[in-house]
């Protein structure tokens, strides 16, 4: 026999959403970090919370995340990080950070974010720059260190290294070992590289039922960030209300919490 509406409605009112608990807890961890590093930018507060030795998050976390560790602490933070990656692989859930388009996921995750400002490299008679100009636009250019000649310029308002390689000059000034300087040059320039930490060629952490081929530390990074822009998509409105895309926020919170246990 069929739920009448009223007992259907109220079904679909004891759904636990966990979107309340996930700002609550992170709003915690935000007090946390900003108290304990002391520091005057999110980024500056961040980095402390997962890479200064001093980081209580860092010496307490770490081990929890070792293959040895199969106490009941450490098994609850596992299971809750292979939750939410397996969540996050079943949906395609995308941010904008600073018109950034990025997936959320620790398959594609920064790491290790760059300040770009004022790039050199000189390599077999030629400079390569990339440089921040008025209006924070991005000026890139190949010069001869023989005659001054520039071989090759460019303007971007955000880095792009597609862009860079597809504009003309890029193929008919440029021999092609410039053109291999160049990509090699310009990559490393990037402000965002992206990391595969399921993928991604490092050391294997067995994360209950995942394998994730990367560091204790580099999976502790990529879990502050990939939160962090869960908590950015909330307040920014960029989450869509898709059973999917909410289920990710049970695990993230169930992240959240643990790391709220482990520095209290």
């Amino acid at each position: 026999m069929a739920l009448p509406p009223h007992a259907a409605d109220w079904m679909d009112r004891a759904e636990i959403d966990y979107i309340g608990p996930f700002v609550k807890a992170w709003a915690a961890f935000n007090a946390w970090y900003r108290h304990a590093s002391g520091e005057n930018t999110e980024r500056a507060m961040l980095n402390f919370a997962v890479r200064h030795h001093n980081s209580r998050l860092r010496r307490r976390v770490l081990p929890l995340l070792d293959n040895g560790n199969a106490t009941a602490e450490a098994e609850k933070l596992k299971l809750a990080i292979c939750n939410l990656q397996q969540s996050l692989d079943d949906i395609h859930f995308e941010v904008t950070p600073k018109g950034r388009t990025e997936r959320v996921s620790l398959r594609e995750v920064c790491i290790n974010p760059k300040h770009l400002q004022n790039e050199v490299m000189e390599r077999n008679g030629q400079r390569y720059v990339a440089n921040k100009i008025q209006g924070g636009h991005i000026e890139i250019t190949v010069t001869s260190l023989a005659t001054g000649q520039v071989k090759f310029t460019h303007v971007q308002a955000d880095y792009d290294a597609n862009d860079v390689y597809a504009q003309p000059g890029f193929t008919n000034d440029l021999s092609v070992a410039q053109q291999t300087n160049l990509r090699q040059f310009y990559d490393t320039c990037n402000p965002r590289p992206m990391t595969d930490l399921v993928q991604g060629g490092g050391p294997n952490l067995q994360i209950a039922i995942m394998q994730f081929l990367c560091s204790a530390e580099e999976l502790l990074a990529g879990l502050v960030e990939t939160l962090y822009a869960m908590r950015n998509a909330l307040l920014h409105g960029e989450v869509d209300p898709d059973e999917q895309v909410l289920a990710c926020y049970e695990p993230a919170y169930r992240i959240v919490m643990r790391f709220l246990e482990t520095v209290r």
